[in-house]
């Protein structure tokens, strides 16, 4: 073989390797200090005024309703203590509802102080009972159906994608950050997504995985197939592609801009989201990932459905000391967040909605824990919300039972949510036939 045949192919085999590696990076999108992206000159994103967002935020392993929104008033309250002796709060113990929406008949987790707070400016609402048809224990099953709004699972979404989130991003965000998801990996409620949603463990972290078996190359494959999307037409699929790639290493380019930009505006502010026990620098999970949001937010990026959560609700033992610790993380976190949004302008534009598989049983087993249950509490959280206890109260047939049945249907909260904050029509995205319907408004 001749020099020149050898040095044919060489190139073409790097050629190979480097394209095909460099057609998942622009695909993807990504943030490298060492690379230029497409776009020669990118800017921070334009502020969204008025641009309506829900975050999402999943307790778990499944949330202890009755310790999270404790009755404190009559016989229901006396049958709460009697089921839980151990770790149950006693009248006073808890904190007040007495700002805002005066409530007497329940109190809050002590370890809520700032919602208690955002209670008290009439910012928090709970929706009790909430649950779905036919209740399941597991966490698996459970976390699907909340996934994918739909009792009867993919059987009920014939033709449709199985996420009721990706079913949102589908019809009503179907931009590069129209989703996006943090800290919790690829939830079954983005499955389907027709664009590729912006799924992170966190923002300093996004970036594009070099292919170390020929890390040389990582420049030389951006070049390549940077003047290969270049020669593409405006107009069929190839272009379609180029569109795409084009438009995602921008939006890339854009997130690590807004971080910049972020971390410059939160240092004037004074905003410092809460830190783990004894780190001067590392955030805990929650703070971490409300600040992530708030910076994406900050940053202008059109996302209408963040999401997020932490694990660690299936309290089946030394469920006191477990229960207080989460709840506080996220109570931290949302403190500052609350003040973050407030700085921003935004607080009014921003609905939360704290989630969780299922809640826990009434009484209390011999680990001093609870095991699985049904009927769960939702909290929506922000501006828009209308403060207050919404469905149905508790009664004493409910605490009698080995767990708090549902009255509410999970879906009939997030329609309100669609509808009413994001004006959107929900109706396509929970097409699937409710024994019990209610109409809220909690925003």
């Amino acid at each position: 073989m001749n020099t020149s045949h050898q040095l044919h192919s060489q190139a073409r085999r790097n050629f190979l390797r480097v394209g095909a590696a460099g057609a998942g990076a622009l695909a993807l999108g990504m943030l490298d200090s060492g690379v230029s992206p497409l776009s020669a000159k990118v800017a921070k994103a334009t502020a969204l005024p008025n641009h309506k967002r829900l975050i999402v935020i999943n307790m778990l392993g499944g949330n202890d309703a009755l310790n999270t929104l404790v009755p404190v008033t009559g016989s229901v309250a006396t049958k709460y203590l009697q089921r839980r002796p151990t770790f149950g709060f006693a009248p006073g113990q808890g904190l007040a509802l007495t700002g805002g929406p005066a409530v007497t008949e329940y109190e809050l987790h002590p370890s809520f102080v700032n919602l208690q707070s955002m209670w008290n400016a009439g910012d928090v609402a709970f929706v009790q009972k909430i649950g779905y048809p036919s209740q399941n224990l597991s966490h698996f099953v459970s976390e699907d159906i909340w996934s994918y709004g739909a009792r009867g699972g993919l059987s009920a979404l014939t033709g449709l994608a199985p996420g009721w989130i990706a079913r949102f991003g589908n019809l009503y965000a179907p931009t590069p950050m129209g989703l996006v998801s943090i800290g919790v990996g690829r939830r079954l409620d983005f499955e389907g997504a027709s664009t590729n949603p912006f799924l992170v463990n966190s923002v300093a972290s996004f970036s594009y995985d070099t292919d170390w078996h020929y890390s040389n190359n990582h420049t030389l494959r951006r070049e390549v197939v940077a003047a290969m999307l270049a020669q593409q037409p405006a107009t069929g699929l190839r272009g379609q592609i180029a569109a795409a790639a084009e438009s995602a290493a921008a939006a890339s380019a854009q997130v690590a801009v807004a971080s910049t930009d972020y971390a410059t505006y939160a240092a004037a502010n004074s905003i410092q989201y809460p830190l783990r026990p004894g780190s001067t620098t590392s955030l805990t999970g929650m703070g971490s990932r409300l600040r992530d949001i708030a910076l994406l937010i900050h940053g202008g990026f059109d996302t209408r459905v963040f999401y997020t959560g932490y694990g660690g609700f299936d309290t089946h033992s030394d469920q006191a000391t477990r229960h207080a610790q989460l709840l506080t993380e996220l109570d931290d976190a949302l403190g500052v967040f609350r003040t973050d949004m407030g700085i921003q302008g935004v607080w009014n534009d921003i609905a939360i909605v704290v989630i969780s598989e299922f809640g826990r049983r009434n009484y209390e087993n011999g680990s001093n824990g609870t095991d699985h249950g049904h009927g769960a509490t939702m909290i929506v959280i922000g501006g828009p919300v209308n403060g207050g206890i919404h469905g149905d109260p508790l009664v004493d047939a409910d605490i009698d039972a080995e767990y708090l049945p549902y009255s509410t249907d999970f879906r009939d909260v997030y329609r309100n949510l669609v509808a009413d904050h994001l004006g959107q029509n929900p109706a396509p995205l929970f097409p699937e036939t409710q024994p019990i319907n209610k109409t809220l408004n909690v925003v």
